[in-house]
């Protein structure tokens, strides 16, 4: 900046801003200049420690936001539009010595000035700027008057406050015992004035002495909490400790403001201890608990049971950024990427196929819905999977056997209806075969034997049939009896048996004939399968108190479509197949009390696993 000499119109002088900041803070008096808009644009160091102002950062911050309550001449809270600055911007009009009183709410204390105001740049009737000067009030008359009017102005706003406010003086005896509080619980302020913290907080008095002796050596506040009990029930107390200075700088004793929080704290406990008892209950829950926040699209949290479902660490979600959605199966992504790439508004549900690490595929069932904040926008998403992979199954497995309990009572009627009719024409042919040549009667004969075969098959799908022998029975010379039944079969289609029996089966309860059926339709599928030859391994063990067979062959596969409707009527993997025969061996199965179940790869092959059950008695 250049100073520019009027009666010549020469510069005299060039003052940087570093010169300026420097006479200004050689002035005795608080000097600050602020905007029409009441930003403040320059100000001194005495103004700053006099209005309680941090020297750094506070030039281009507005005058209002200042953190110190102005008091009129009777002691009573200044309006900000009726701060002697504001009045000079609007008027234009100059303000010479009024008496403000400053309180400095951190600090805890006030003092009197006599401010004046001077408008600068002058825009029609308002001032663009104004200077604002402060000066400590001088004599002694007016300092007592201004001490006692702040005095009382001190008792009464203390008096009105719901919280405690409280002095001590060095040796942390009461001085001072204000609030409304006090009278709220019919406790009498009286009884604290001239006894100390010792007398007053007996067992408590450790706590507070200390933090009050910190604060008389330090000279810095602090903040306490502390808490007692009574009546069975617990109470809660926060307290701000300041030091009371003179105006050298010397502490001479205590401010306080305690407050009762008992209230809060117990919603505080209550809280937490709902959240522990939300917590325990989802680490420890099968279903997965989950919630993601909307603007960064991060799960926030992810409950245990999710290694269990997905088979994947938690880490992969927080660290890997893998989604759910990374997880579903490709099939199902079309379905619901919609809702997984949205915000829900409302609460929904879909169930959808995941893939885990492993390949296995688990069927889940995702409920989720919004979280507001309190402007009423969406915050959070929250949710809930669970896994549905056997109820999925449970249904299916209902829904065949729904199909597999009409079909059976079809079959028995339709049996009946062609068995009467089939031993007539047997006995017929019977009567009549020395008139026909012996080739052909043969030829009819076993073709019936075929049809009466085929609708034995049809009656195994309806109820079991009470006349129905079990005796014990060794399954490995099942397999062996069956193997040599259709070994040529094998040899026609280059196929070779490898198998796996274990010695120490115990003999399982069943009826021969049907267990050798079901080994019959297994094992010839298998080598049909296998039409490039290959081997078809045959392997027993017990498994849990059940006997554990395996037929596992070289074959093309099934798809996975195929492979869930496989026992489903009328089904069937091959070109010209009607699903009888798996059919009548599920039925088989079923009626042994026992399970058969199917998986498969494609051009690896098909593995056929039958548990059926042992006694003990039989081991």
């Amino acid at each position: 900046m250049k100073l520019i000499d009027e009666s010549t119109g020469t510069g005299s002088a060039y003052y940087t801003a570093e010169n300026i900041k420097n006479l200004f803070n050689a002035v005795a008096s608080g000097v600050l200049i602020l905007s029409s808009s009441a930003v403040i644009e320059h100000i001194n160091s005495a103004a700053c420690q006099m209005l309680g102002l941090s020297n750094a950062k506070v030039e281009g911050c507005s005058y209002k936001q200042a953190k110190f309550i102005a008091l009129d001449e009777t002691g009573s809270p200044l309006d900000f539009n009726n701060y002697p600055s504001q009045i000079t911007l609007r008027t234009g009009q100059a303000i010479k010595d009024r008496i403000i009183g400053i309180v400095l709410s951190e600090k805890m204390s006030y003092h009197w000035y006599v401010v004046s105001t001077m408008p600068v740049c002058m825009d029609k009737e308002s001032a663009r700027q104004v200077v604002v000067t402060i000066n400590p009030i001088t004599g002694r008359g007016k300092i007592e008057e201004a001490l006692r009017k702040s005095e009382e102005k001190f008792r009464s706003l203390v008096t009105s406050m719901e919280d405690t406010v409280f002095t001590l003086d060095k040796d942390l005896i009461h001085t001072g015992m204000y609030g409304k509080w006090m009278k709220k619980h019919k406790v009498n302020p009286d009884i604290y004035i001239g006894r100390s913290v010792r007398e007053m907080f007996g067992h408590l008095k450790a706590g507070h002495e200390k933090v009050c002796s910190e604060v008389l050596t330090t000279g810095k506040s602090r903040f306490f909490e502390w808490g007692r009990s009574g009546d069975g029930k617990s109470f809660y107390y926060q307290a701000m400790i300041s030091p009371l200075k003179t105006s050298d700088g010397n502490v001479y004793g205590i401010v306080g403001v305690s407050r009762d929080v008992t209230e809060q704290k117990r919603m505080e406990l209550g809280l937490l201890e709902s959240e522990e008892r939300f917590r325990q209950f989802a680490e420890n829950a099968n279903d997965v608990f989950w919630m993601r926040d909307t603007a960064t699209e991060n799960y926030i949290y992810l409950s245990p049971s999710f290694e269990k479902v997905w088979g994947r660490n938690v880490r992969d979600i927080f660290e890997k950024r893998i989604t759910f959605y990374d997880t579903v199966y490709p099939e199902d992504m079309d379905r619901i990427s919609g809702t997984f790439e949205s915000v829900p508004e409302t609460e929904y549900e879909i169930e959808y196929r995941i893939v885990r690490p492993d390949n296995e595929l688990r069927w889940v069932r995702s409920r989720a819905f919004p979280i507001y904040d309190e402007q009423g926008n969406i915050w959070r998403v929250a949710g809930i999977v669970e896994d549905i992979t056997d109820l999925r199954d449970k249904e299916e497995l209902l829904r065949k056997s729904d199909k597999l309990a009409v079909v059976g009572e079809l079959a028995a009627g339709i049996a009946h209806e062609i068995r009467n009719p089939l031993t007539s024409i047997k006995g017929f042919i019977q009567l009549i075969k020395p008139d026909i040549s012996r080739h052909v009667s043969e030829i009819i004969l076993s073709e019936l034997d075929r049809i009466e075969s085929i609708i034995n098959e049809f009656l195994i799908l309806a109820k079991p049939h009470t006349d129905m022998v079990y005796k014990w029975n060794d399954i490995n010379q099942f397999i062996r009896q069956t193997i040599v039944l259709l070994d040529s079969e094998a040899n026609l289609n280059n196929v070779q048996f490898k198998t796996c029996l274990s010695d120490d089966l115990p003999l399982v309860r069943s009826e021969g004939n049907q267990i050798k059926q079901v080994l019959i339709n297994v094992i010839k599928n298998a080598i049909e399968a296998m039409a490039s030859g290959g081997t078809l391994k045959i392997k027993t063990s017990l498994h849990k108190e059940q006997v554990c067979l395996t037929i596992q062959d070289e074959g093309v596969g099934i798809s996975e479509e195929r492979l869930n409707r496989l026992g489903e009527p009328f089904y069937s993997n091959k070109e010209k197949g009607i699903g009888l025969g798996l059919m009548v061996s599920l039925k088989i199965i079923e009626n042994h009390k026992g399970m058969i179940s199917f998986s498969s790869k494609l051009n690896k092959g098909t593995t056929v696993t039958i548990l059926l059950p042992v006694s003990k008695q039989a081991r």
